[in-house]
């Protein structure tokens, strides 16, 4: 056997039409539908939307109301209910015992709704890191003021964006 012997096969016609594609008639009418529905569409800036309602809630004015803040100390360790609208600490409402802090807080939202008959609701704002029991005893506490029974009471409870 020689080794002279060689197989040559023939190429193979390249068609230059293989593997591209014309996309401009694909292109056109895109653009012909475009320019379609912005002549067909109407647009009217006057047109009533109507908006799903809110999820969480109504807006409350805080001037309206006798504002409780609920919120954690310096250090996370112990809750402190504050009357007013400010973390300020001679406003806290800090008792040993929480029977006494439902107390102090219901005798607060008397007070107050009692001189200022205009007052129409109670607001308790919390922080988000204290826990619903701490909630839970102010929204007791408000109860035991009598004129609150009159009156509704609204909790929000915000959380700390990092």
């Amino acid at each position: 056997m020689s080794s002279d012997t060689q197989i040559t096969l023939k190429k193979r016609k390249e068609n230059p039409e293989d593997g591209e594609l014309d996309i401009t008639p694909m292109i056109d009418i895109t653009f012909l539908l475009l320019a379609f529905f912005v002549v067909v569409s109407k647009m009217d800036p006057q047109a009533a939307v109507d908006l799903p309602k809110a999820s969480f809630g109504l807006s409350v004015q805080d001037k309206e109301c006798v504002v409780l803040i609920v919120a954690k100390d310096e250090s996370g360790s112990q809750t402190n209910v504050y009357a007013g609208r400010s973390k300020d600490p001679e406003l806290a409402i800090n008792q040993a015992d929480p029977g006494a802090t439902e107390d102090a807080v219901g005798d607060y939202v008397q007070e107050q709704l009692s001189s200022h008959p205009e007052l129409t609701s109670i607001l308790i704002k919390a922080e988000g890191n204290v826990r619903v029991g701490d909630v839970e005893m102010v929204k007791r506490g408000v109860a035991k003021a009598e004129l609150s029974s009159s009156r509704e009471i609204y909790a929000g409870i915000k959380e700390e964006q990092q």
